[in-house]
This record gives structure tokens, C-alpha cells and sequence, in this order.
């Protein structure tokens, strides 16, 4: 499922080529003559007395193809097979611990066929079941597992996904965005720092960073003159600069002809449930009916200024967090310094590079908080020798520190900011012919004057010290609010309540939530929440259909679009 589309796609779970293996573990697909010709006896089906040992056998997810083949051969061949050994082993190594079928020798042949089913019919619940990870999602996590195999141990792995676009299985659609395609990367345009992620990570379905990297060069080679220098050093970087980024996605959207199905600069400012139509008397049942309630979806576009009002079934929300909302401090003076505090990299970015606010000879800019966003204002800083105070609550050799769970070989800008944090902690602060730093660690802001006056508390000495400043970065992390939807609230959860195995909203019907509203703050594990938030949408497709099969004609009442001058 593309994530900025609606289309479907298919999906071919690719094994490795087995080496052959020989084993003695064995399933006996005989079948009992008791065995009921009864559909329906089916499930209520079970082992003789004699048979109560169970054998269990680890079916790895990449051979359920191989499964399904099986079972539609065991079943075309049932009359003239009396008894049938198949050696598991031999089809394909078990690789998944955590995936298991038990079953006996009774009804192993029905169960195994049952298997391959689920999988077919996008059992998503009893794929990633027992994964751990960096998500708190388990289909998040099954399908990073498939797209990047042992990434967080450094292997850089083929996929086991191949992604098939079917254009028929389109979803009527339309996606409304705030600013441009590429969402807050628009914002982040810096060509000098790099994402945490790893390159690939980064990546969308059926079209390789790197081929995107080849794209980016030839076209640099074609404007470039003969008093312009083509820049390299990148390229082969296991990391991505933000502005490689947001002009991957851009080209994205338009390598895949999705543009239409975009409509940027529009502000949301409500989402209500409503029913559109009058109840109605039903003939056959004698009853009066009352129409299904749709999501109305009011904003304005923000260069016309002129109202919209949509009508959808089902809303997906992939807002991200706001950075705009970061949590206060609640300390004296913070609201007579709002003047002056940012929250965010963009601004600071603006004031330094474009406004020129900020110079080497100004008074320091203060830092709070010791996260990634905080790192990249550091560095950014220290590019154009901007002078810093900075100042956190933790210890520096505390392992939740993000700097001391990134590697130096990956990480070495990280790791440079990490060894001057322990050298200014040491010596009170970090000065050079270039920069000035200043470290406050295992320490807290009391209070901020209207006039820059800044008063600092160490935790563990109490020692009170005032220092002057220019401005405050309040990088202290974000809080989910969306408030064009006023019913939600996630006072200490630190996403949207969601289903798991669906994406669904648990406290509103048929909106879903992806990204880091559901708690999936990486990127790498967008498609599993996209491929989950799909499966349920074609699902409830399947079951609203009389006639047991996708229906696409989307009528006005499920999408209905309005201009109000």
C-alpha cells in the first residue's frame, strides 16, 4: 500500500533459495475414514484418544506460498493419495521462532491450509504475532522485519517484499496537507545535517534511495556550468541530508503520478461526525432507518482563504506531532519570554541563516533539552559559530541520553557534541578561536526575565547561577493535540489510542492514525502502519459489498467536496 496513495498493491513474500536439507521431522497427512463430509463439522473436528501428542512445527511467514500450493494440491489429489509425508524441512528451513502451528495427525492437512489462507486473507494479527522491536506496533514491526532485515544490527539485507501495484484496486481518495508534499521536510532544508535514519530507511515502496541519488546526480550534471562544482561526498553516505530527503518525497509523489490526488495549503479546523441525509421508512422491514453518519471535514485553503467541506466514511490522520507544541517548563517569567523562545529547528534555522539574528559575537543562545532536535540546533550552531548555552536534567553518562545509544562510526558528528559535553562539563566551559559552548548538565531552568536574564540550578549541588542570553530553544518534547478534533484527548499517552493489527482509532469509529500519532516515531516503520490501515479498509470493503468483492464506485455521499466563497 503506497502511503500517499490509496492504491493496492500485492504482496510477494520472497524466500531466499533454500539449500537442500534432509529431516526426519515428518507431517502424516492421512486422513481418518471418520473424518465428516460436513462442511460445517470442520471445526469441531478433533484427534482420537490414541493421537494426543501434538506435533509442532515453525512455519517460517516467506513459505506460506509454498503452504498454500500444498494445500491446493493435497486437496486435488485426496482421492488418489492414500498417505502423504511432506518434509517441511525440505520446502523451506523454519527461520521464524516465533511463528507456530500445532497440530496433529488428524487435522494437520486442514490446518495447514487454513495457514495459508490467513495469510492470503491478510491475517495480520497472526503474522507479527511475538515480534519485539523499536515500535510498540507488532505489524510495524513485521513488515520492517521483511523491508530491512536485522537492520538494527547493521546488515544491510535485500527485502523479502516485493511490491506489486494493481491499479484496478484503487480507493477513491484525496489528501489534504498544510503546507507542500514532503509534510514538515519542506521545513527542514538544511544540506548539512543528516537524519538519524539510515539512508534505505528512508525509502518508499518500489524506488531505491539510491537510484533516487543517481537521478539527483545526472540532474545536477546537466545544470551545472563550467564555474559550478558538482558535490559528491555525499552520494555514497550511509545517511541522508534533510534536503535529500524532502526532495526524495517530492519526486516521489511525481515519479508515481500520485500529484492528483493531493491538495496542499489546506488548513483543517474541524472534524464532526454528521449525518447528511433524513431517516427513511424501510418497506421490507418495516422500519425507519437512520443513514450512516459520515465524518465531515471542514478548513479553508490558505491562499484563497476560501471555505471546504468534505464528507468521508473514513479519515486517516497522518499529522504528525506538532513541534509547535512542545511542553512548558511552568517556571517564573516563561510567558513575558515567549518574544524570544523557539521551539523548533526550523526557526532557528531562519533567524541564523536568513534573518542573520544571531552572530558569532552575540550573546549565547539557550539550549534546553538534550534530544535529537536539540543535537541538530547544536550543530547547526556550531557550523556558523553561533555561541550556546545549553542545559538538560540528565547525566551525561546516563545511557537514556540519546547520544550514548548511537555508534560513533554511524554517528561521528553526534559523537563529536558527545565529547564536548563531557570536556565543558569538566571545565567549565568549551571556548575556541571559532566557538563558544557551554555545558549545564544534571541541571534546570528556575527562571527566565524579560531582559535575557536566565537563572540556572544544578540538581545535585543546588548552586543557583544567572546568566545573560539572546534567545531560549525549548526542545523539552512534543504533545499530541489535534485540535481540529476536539474530542481527543491523550493527556499521558504518547500517541492516539489505536488497534494495533488495524491502526483503527479506538475511541472514534473509521479514523485511523499513522506515523507518530500511533506511536510509530521512525520512518522506517510507516509501511507497516500504512499496509495495516489498508488491510482493514479493504476489509470493511469486503464486507459492505453485496457481492462479496471490492466495490470502488465511490458515491457523492462518502465523497463530497464543496467550495464556500
Amino acid at each position: 500500500y503506497n502511503i500517499h496513495d490509496g492504491d493496492q498493491f500485492h504482496i510477494d513474500l520472497k524466500p531466499d533459495p533454500p539449500k537442500p536439507q534432509y529431516s526426519n521431522r515428518t507431517v502424516d497427512t492421512t486422513r481418518h475414514n471418520k473424518k465428516s463430509t460436513d462442511s460445517n463439522s470442520t471445526n469441531s473436528s478433533t484427534s482420537s484418544d490414541d493421537d494426543k501428542t501434538n506435533l509442532s512445527v515453525e512455519i517460517s511467514p516467506f513459505s506460506l506460498d509454498s503452504l498454500q500450493k500444498l494445500a491446493e494440491e493435497e486437496t486435488i489429489n485426496n482421492n488418489n493419495i492414500n498417505q502423504t509425508s511432506i518434509e517441511l524441512d525440505n520446502l523451506y528451513p523454519s527461520t521464524d521462532k516465533n511463528v507456530q502451528i500445532k497440530m496433529n495427525d488428524e487435522d494437520d492437512d486442514l490446518l495447514l491450509a487454513a495457514a495459508a489462507a490467513a495469510a492470503c486473507n491478510n491475517n495480520l494479527e497472526f503474522l507479527s504475532n511475538g515480534l519485539e522491536g523499536r515500535s510498540r506496533n507488532p505489524v510495524s514491526l513485521l513488515i520492517d522485519n521483511l523491508i530491512h532485515p536485522d537492520a538494527d544490527l547493521g546488515a544491510r539485507l535485500q527485502s523479502k517484499i516485493k511490491w506489486r501495484h494493481d491499479p484496478s484496486s484503487s480507493i477513491d481518495h484525496i489528501c489534504l496537507g498544510r503546507g507542500g508534499i514532503g509534510g514538515i521536510w519542506n521545513q527542514l532544508t538544511s544540506k548539512h545535517l543528516q537524519t538519524v535514519s539510515m539512508a534505505d530507511w528512508m525509502e518508499l515502496p518500489n524506488y531505491p534511495f539510491i537510484t533516487f541519488r543517481q537521478h539527483l546526480r545526472m540532474h545536477r550534471c546537466r545544470l551545472s556550468t563550467n564555474n559550478e562544482q558538482i558535490i559528491t561526498d555525499d552520494e555514497n553516505s550511509k545517511r541522508a541530508t534533510y534536503d535529500e530527503i524532502r526532495s526524495y518525497y517530492i519526486h516521489y509523489v511525481k515519479r508515481n503520478r500520485l500529484i492528483n490526488y493531493f491538495r496542499n495549503g489546506c488548513e483543517v479546523t474541524s472534524i464532526e461526525r454528521v449525518c447528511i441525509d433524513s431517516s427513511y421508512y424501510d418497506d421490507l422491514t418495516e422500519e425507519i432507518r437512520t443513514p450512516e453518519a459520515l465524518w465531515e471535514i471542514r478548513g479553508f485553503e490558505e491562499q484563497t482563504k476560501n471555505l471546504f467541506i468534505i464528507h468521508a466514511k473514513y479519515i486517516v490522520l497522518a499529522t504528525g506531532i506538532s513541534q509547535e507544541i512542545t511542553r512548558p517548563l511552568g517556571i517564573i517569567g516563561e510567558q513575558v519570554s515567549q518574544s524570544f523562545t523557539y521551539t523548533n529547528l526550523h526557526d532557528i534555522e531562519e533567524i541564523i541563516v536568513n534573518k542573520k539574528r544571531l552572530r558569532k559575537n552575540s550573546k549565547p543562545l539557550l539550549v534546553i533539552g538534550c534530544g535529537l532536535t536539540a543535537i541538530d540546533v547544536i550543530l547547526l550552531c556550531q557550523q556558523y559559530s553561533i555561541p550556546i548555552l545549553h542545559v538538560f536534567r540528565r547525566a551525561i553518562d546516563d545511557h537514556e541520553l540519546v547520544l550514548n545509544q548511537l555508534p560513533a562510526n554511524i554517528y561521528p558528528e553526534f559523537e563529536r557534541i558527545k565529547e564536548l559535553i563531557k570536556q565543558s562539563s569538566t571545565i567549565t566551559t568549551s571556548t575556541s578561536s571559532d566557538w563558544f559552548y557551554q555545558c549545564c548538565a544534571q541541571s534546570e531552568v528556575i527562571s527566565i526575565t524579560e531582559d535575557g536574564t536566565v537563572n540556572i540550578r544544578n540538581l545535585r549541588t543546588q548552586i543557583i547561577k544567572d546568566y545573560n542570553i539572546s534567545c531560549v530553544v525549548r526542545l523539552t518534547g512534543n504533545e499530541v493535540k489535534i485540535p481540529f478534533l476536539r474530542s481527543l484527548t491523550t493527556k499521558k499517552c504518547p500517541g492516539i489510542n489505536i488497534n494495533p493489527y488495524t491502526y483503527e482509532c479506538i475511541d472514534f469509529e473509521n479514523i485511523y492514525a499513522l506515523g507518530a500519532l500511533a506511536g510509530d516515531k521512525l520512518i522506517r516503520f510507516l509501511q507497516g502502519g500504512a499496509l495495516a490501515c489498508a488491510a482493514s479498509l479493504f476489509k470493511k470493503y469486503r464486507q459492505t459489498s453485496s457481492i462479496n468483492r471490492l466495490s470502488f464506485n465511490v458515491s457523492s455521499r462518502t465523497r463530497t467536496v464543496q467550495i464556500i466563497d
